[in-house]
């Protein structure tokens, strides 16, 4: 299993590194758009990854007489609860809504517990590690 998950991260590197389509088909069940022109509901086409934080979506409207044929862009702007598993080459910024005071709290005083990962390899240790910052 980890190899697949492995394999598959290599994979949508290498074609968002030569910037190719990859041609295959995206459910559209968690993407859902309205068409801008009639507000029906529009499919996904096709799909292709330009990076780590963003993709290119082709969206066809499902209405027979509009037809209209479109390209969004899908990004990620700013992580609303950290990972578990955090990559140091992704560099998101925080949401103001976290307080990072609470959970310099809470990391400091929580217990550990053993953990095998199943579905992610690990990439750095602590989530959180080096001197806090300053106050202000």
């Amino acid at each position: 299993m980890q190899a697949a998950v492995i394999n598959q991260g290599a994979m949508l590197a290498a074609q968002a590194q030569e910037g190719r389509k990859s041609g295959r088909k995206v459910r559209s069940e968690g993407t859902r758009m309205a068409c801008p022109h009639c507000s029906a509901q529009c499919t996904i086409r096709t799909s292709w990854l330009m990076s780590r934080l963003m993709r290119e979506l082709t969206y066809a409207c499902t209405n027979p007489e509009c037809g209209h044929t479109f390209v969004a862009m899908t990004e990620i702007v700013r992580t609303l609860s950290p990972s578990a598993t955090p990559d140091p080459s992704v560099q998101l910024p925080l949401s103001s809504h976290v307080r990072r005071d609470v959970m310099r709290v809470v990391l400091d005083n929580a217990d550990e517990s053993e953990h095998q990962p199943r579905y992610t390899l690990p990439t750095t240790g602590d989530l959180f590690a080096g001197p806090p910052p300053e106050p202000d």
